[in-house]
């Protein structure tokens, strides 16, 4: 069989033939589908942008608001871009509990603010709601030993202030009983104004930039530790003769 093998290899030097074995089409059947969610994740998302950018350029006349959201949307799409890409896989393994954990913050935050519409007036709910992610992602266990905390504890923060920023944008005010902070002046009974989601859109800011800082120090200390221990590997002892390969 081997000899076999041999002369296939001898005789096809020039145009090799790849014999797939029985495990194999379930393997390319299994990327395929892979590829199919990820494709299929991508453009549901990128929809979902294009949905709100139309929302955008429907309500928004200042063009210093217009300038605010196309850099959002655009924090959106590279985002969007990311997540789904095939290299991103291990990361977003690591972050979709986080994340989870923000949407369902944000969810409950909602869900409460629809049957008790006074916690939308003020803000001191969506902070306290922001603020209990840390503990609650604290209590989340975690896949890995050597995962940190801190990440996924900023991201699941920072995912329910823009959340349930977004809420207080564009889903309430499109519900009847629910106006926004800037609407004009309604003399109507059972109404409720919305709050300014500034300090909400505040809060994701700097815990965006926490979650960067936090990275960066991160992505700088593994490679300066990868760089030490290259150094170290390749530094010959007293005693030991290198040998190289002649060209």
């Amino acid at each position: 069989m081997r000899a076999g093998l041999w002369a296939v290899r001898d005789s096809s030097e020039r145009a090799p033939t790849v014999v797939p074995f029985a495990g194999d089409a379930r393997l390319v059947s299994g990327l395929g589908l892979a590829v199919t969610i990820r494709v299929s994740a991508r453009i549901a998302c990128l929809a979902i942008v294009g949905a709100e950018a139309m929302a955008v350029a429907r309500r928004a006349h200042d063009t210093s608001a217009l300038w605010f959201w196309t850099v959002f949307l655009a924090l959106q799409i590279v985002g969007v871009v990311w997540a789904t890409d095939r290299r991103s896989s291990v990361a977003v393994r690591m972050v979709a509990p986080a994340v989870l954990t923000g949407v369902t913050v944000a969810a409950v935050w909602t869900a409460v603010a629809l049957a008790v519409p006074a916690i939308a007036v003020g803000d001191a709910a969506a902070l306290v709601a922001i603020l209990a992610v840390g503990p609650a992602m604290a209590a989340v266990p975690r896949r890995s030993a050597g995962q940190r905390l801190l990440p996924l504890v900023l991201i699941a923060s920072a995912g329910s202030a823009l959340l349930i920023f977004l809420v207080i944008i564009f889903f309430l005010p499109a519900i009847p009983g629910f106006i926004s902070n800037n609407h004009d002046p309604v003399y109507t009974a059972h109404v409720t104004r919305l709050v300014d989601p500034v300090r909400e859109f505040g809060l994701f800011v700097l815990l965006a930039m926490a979650l960067g800082i936090d990275l960066l120090r991160s992505r700088i200390r593994n490679r300066l530790a990868a760089a030490r221990a290259q150094r170290l590997g390749h530094v010959a002892g007293p005693n030991e003769m290198v040998v190289e390969r002649a060209v």
